[in-house]
């Protein structure tokens, strides 16, 4: 039999056995701070925040018309979509603060998506269906339609047109019929901010079996022109301005006689 050698190792002696790789020290990832506007956490991503939205946040002035009003406007069992989501805010408020059955966010910034996957997350948001798209007043848009949107460094600023602010970059987004959206959700209340586009999308839409439309006029866009075209559009559909819910640019518009018509003196 054949005596082989045995070679003895040892952990204190190195020397014997040295790796070829270089070792590397992995940092942790800086942790991000959060911003509080509202009761509502935002991440501070220089990407998406740019530091007139963290003004506003830190302020208390981002969507602040918005958060005083909506939780009153929002009754139970409604059916709410809103028209340009933004980072997320508005419907974390939605879905935290009113009893609303559906809630339905629509953005078209492809950017802006994953950020309010991600302001959701952090807020505990889970009922929110979130939407990549641009509503359109096309009844039936051809399979594959898109439109092109026009992304600014301050995503507030972005739209579907070039004008009047520069932008970075475009992106093709999918086109979603609106009439066809607000049948299949059954949308009764509908939030809007889309930076001038309501002026093109609300006076031709099926507004048939919305009773609220609250949103937000952009004169510096539109013109007072526009501005007017949108009212008498929907008080021709059978809206009022609601002034007990509306301040300044932000505006509600109510069914009449989805409320009753003479309501309690509000001081």
């Amino acid at each position: 039999m054949l005596d082989l050698p045995v070679i003895a190792t040892s952990l204190a002696e190195p020397s014997l056995f040295r790796s070829t790789k270089r070792r590397t020290s992995i940092r942790p990832a800086a942790p991000v701070e959060t911003l509080i506007a509202a009761g509502v956490r935002v991440p501070l991503d220089r990407r998406i925040v740019t530091p007139p939205i963290e003004t506003a946040l830190r302020s208390g002035g981002y969507e602040s018309d918005e958060t005083r009003s909506l939780p009153d406007v929002v009754r139970a069992g409604d059916r709410v979509l809103e028209l340009g989501a933004g980072m997320g805010f508005v419907s974390t408020i939605l879905a935290k603060r009113t009893k609303a059955a559906k809630i339905v966010a629509m953005e078209a910034n492809p950017q802006l998506i994953p950020f309010i996957r991600r302001v959701h997350e952090m807020n505990g948001v889970d009922r929110v269906e979130i939407l990549n798209g641009v509503a359109s007043v096309d009844p039936a848009p051809k399979r594959g339609a898109k439109a092109t949107f026009y992304a600014r460094p301050d995503f507030w600023m972005s739209s579907l047109s070039p004008e009047p602010y520069a932008y970075d970059r475009t992106y093709d987004v999918p086109v979603v019929s609106l009439d066809a959206l607000l049948r299949r959700n059954e949308i009764n209340m509908i939030v809007c901010d889309i930076e001038g586009g309501e002026v093109a999308l609300l006076p031709e839409a099926d507004l048939s079996g919305v009773d609220r439309v609250y949103v937000e006029v952009h004169d510096h866009l539109t013109g007072l022109s526009g501005v007017k075209a949108l009212f008498d559009a929907l008080s021709d559909k059978g809206f009022a301005y609601d002034l007990r819910h509306s301040c300044g640019s932000v505006v509600l518009f109510t069914k009449l006689g989805s409320v009753p018509d003479k309501r309690p003196y509000a001081g």
